[in-house]
């Protein structure tokens, strides 16, 4: 019996038991991919992260993520945490201070890692495939699986598909008040070849703050996720393409290096507050490159035996 070093992180957050809940298995390498599912599913947490050795010479180091019930493509929560406990552990060469970078080998493609450690705690940046979004017409059934009217979506906005369904609706007290059937919920998403259905408001909790979000995704084993890094990062490019030319005023900061960065909510609704960094490149009306960043907190520390 071989053992692993396994951590329990909340990510998201500086503090436990907030943001959103992952796995991580900081040296996977052996592990067989029956066994890596046993594990997610064992775990009960809505994505666990298994570090491997690339398979590529254009990656420095792989990440696989699995639901209870199946691997997903992409999960920024669980990349955040992922590498919180790599640098906290001082893996990967992160022994000291300092910005580190990284190339993931991810299902989604390579994608870039930044991390900056510091005495006083760690930031990660993760970028994301720019989305491609396809306006749709709002399927009614998306609407009585979430138990809401047409007049309670944002008619100025659209509804769009990527990998997810985004619907933005007027109101944070209707986003506050969902109660999805989720049985019908994933009938959409399995009609509609999408994992999951984040729903926005610009109406928000706190002023600096862009969107609020909430996130269900039962196709996938995960009836709402608490905070979502994956959908984050879209909603930025989201913000950039349909609501700031829609003169919405969304609250924004430009950074040193010329990007933008949107603030995003999602979590206080269940009592899980999460805040993620969605960072631009822009180029006129076009979106270059999208990154989200957030800080993570380890609740557990221990050993896999498997």
């Amino acid at each position: 019996m071989k053992t692993y070093h396994l951590k329990h992180m909340n990510a998201f957050t500086n503090e436990p038991f907030s943001g959103n809940p992952a796995g991580v298995v900081l040296d996977a390498k052996g592990l067989s991919e029956k066994t890596m599912q046993a594990i997610a599913r064992d775990m009960s947490l809505p994505e666990t992260a298994f570090v491997l050795p690339p398979t590529t010479k254009s990656a420095d180091i792989q990440i696989r993520w699995f639901t209870p019930t199946v691997e997903v493509p992409l999960c920024g929560h669980a990349t955040i945490a992922t590498f919180q406990a790599l640098a906290e552990e001082g893996l990967h060469g992160m022994k000291h201070a300092g910005k580190y970078k990284f190339r993931l080998q991810t299902k989604s493609g390579v994608l870039n890692i930044t991390v900056e450690k510091s005495y006083s705690g760690v930031v990660v940046e993760f970028q994301l495939p720019v989305p491609r979004f396809h306006v749709k017409k709002i399927p009614s059934s998306l609407l009585k699986a979430l138990g809401i009217r047409s007049s309670d979506v944002e008619s100025r906005l659209p509804f769009v598909s990527h990998s997810y369904l985004y619907l933005p609706v007027k109101k944070f007290s209707t986003l506050k008040s969902l109660q999805p059937d989720f049985t019908k919920l994933k009938a959409v998403n399995e009609s509609t070849r999408t994992l999951a259905v984040c729903v926005l408001s610009l109406e928000t909790i706190e002023q600096s703050s862009a969107v609020h979000s909430r996130f269900f995704g039962p196709a996938v084993g995960i009836n709402e996720d608490p905070v979502t890094g994956s959908a984050n990062g879209p909603l930025g490019v989201y913000l950039y393409h349909y609501a700031i030319p829609a003169e919405y005023p969304i609250p924004s900061l430009l950074l040193p290096d010329g990007r933008i960065e949107f603030l995003g909510e999602q979590g206080d609704v269940i009592g899980r507050r999460g805040r993620v960094k969605i960072r631009l490149r822009v180029s006129g009306r076009a979106v270059k490159d999208v990154a989200i960043a957030g800080e993570a907190v380890t609740l557990m520390d221990s050993t896999l035996k498997c």
